[in-house]
């Protein structure tokens, strides 16, 4: 066939093709430039999501946030996604890495398993991580995902240790609004 003259898909936008040519880079500033172009086009890149899925393992924590993030606005839930993002969300060595992927989660729809990995995490031992958690339920997550885990937030707010508490106050405000 002649170029342009039928035969299946459109061609790739050039900038597209570039983006998401470079999250196959061994350069981790590649991968996130890719990354960074992807989150600048919208819903354009959609389709290739399971492109920016890949990336959810990648070495550097950068590019695992925004990979996280753009797969929540986009509302990718895949059930390869939606296991990565749990396990991100509770085993991420990088605490920015862990919050996107709750982030994501949240924005998704994934609520129930967003409860499970807010419950799994508020029912460990790690101070640090229930605080930086209840921080992001506060500030950046759906109320239907608050709203599944609004008995442990409250049982936190009523507890002893003053930090979390006030912190479980702000995420549980969000449920009220």
């Amino acid at each position: 066939l002649f170029a342009g003259c039928g035969g299946g898909d459109d061609p790739l936008d050039p900038r597209l093709e570039e983006a998401l040519g470079k999250l196959e880079s061994t350069s981790d500033t590649e991968r996130l430039a890719g990354l960074t172009t992807l989150s600048e086009m919208g819903d354009k890149p959609k389709p290739h999501a399971d492109k920016v899925a890949a990336v959810l393992k990648d070495t550097s924590s950068e590019v695992r946030s925004l990979a996280a993030l753009l797969l929540g606005i986009w509302k990718h839930s895949s059930t390869e996604v939606v296991q990565e993002l749990s396990a991100m969300a509770t085993g991420d060595k990088d605490a920015d890495a862990r919050a996107s992927a709750l982030i994501a989660l949240s924005k998704v729809g994934a609520n129930d398993e967003f409860a499970k990995v807010v419950k799994e995490i508020l029912a460990g031992d790690d101070a640090d991580l229930k605080s930086e958690t209840l921080m992001t339920i506060g500030e950046s997550t759906s109320k239907e995902s608050v709203t599944a885990v609004k008995a442990e937030l409250e049982v936190i707010a009523d507890g002893s240790d003053k930090s979390l508490a006030a912190d479980a106050k702000i995420a549980l405000e969000m449920i009220e609004q």
